[in-house]
């Protein structure tokens, strides 16, 4: 065999080791990013994780925050929920994030609020915010200012959100579940579809 016959072969072999090599950086950030949170998995645990040099994770990936945003759902899952009635939404919203079922999600929330201060990261939220909340709620209102209501209600959202899964403040992780998603969730629907105050229809 030739030299040249052998590197035109090359690339075609190395490239099932590369992509072996990228998906398996892949599986240990989303194992370690869930377990530790943004700050704790480190490049080199990683990599570790992985059993590659940790240069090659950033090779792949760039950097340790897109490597993140590679693994991590921001989404949350939450695009699901915001279906059905308009005027029972705050609820829901609650409902799924209480949900013992999924305690995924407090990872998740817990390893994007420790990375927001990262650029990407934090623009990666702001486009999450639009695309999941503002985009399918926003045109299902009525009354002024339908986007600013929705991203006010997000930010509601989030501040229970960080009470219960950074904070871990006593009252509301020792409140009765189905009192906090009533009191909570009546709140935040109040600034999505508010009440209609005598004399304001017509």
């Amino acid at each position: 065999m030739t030299k040249t016959s052998a590197d035109a072969r090359r690339p075609r072999e190395l490239r099932p080791a590369g992509l072996a090599t990228r998906s398996a950086i892949e599986d240990a950030a989303r194992s370690l990013f869930a377990e530790r949170g943004f700050d704790g998995a480190s490049v080199r645990a990683i990599a570790a994780a992985a059993g590659v040099d940790p240069a090659l994770v950033i090779r792949h990936f760039g950097s340790k925050e897109a490597l993140f945003l590679r693994t991590v759902d921001t989404s949350l899952g939450i695009g699901t929920v915001l279906d059905g009635p308009l005027e029972t939404v705050g609820r829901r919203l609650v409902a799924y994030f209480l949900d013992p079922r999924r305690p995924i999600i407090r990872q998740r929330y817990v390893a994007l609020a420790q990375a927001a201060h990262h650029d990407q990261v934090r623009e990666e939220m702001i486009r999450h915010t639009a695309e999941t909340y503002v985009g399918p709620l926003a045109p299902r209102l009525t009354g002024p200012h339908p986007e600013l209501r929705v991203a006010l209600a997000v930010a509601q959202l989030g501040g229970l959100l960080n009470l219960l899964f950074l904070q871990r403040d006593p009252i509301v992780t020792a409140a009765d579940p189905d009192v906090v998603i009533a009191t909570y969730g009546d709140a935040i629907q109040r600034l999505l579809t508010p009440p209609v105050v005598d004399g304001e229809e017509g």
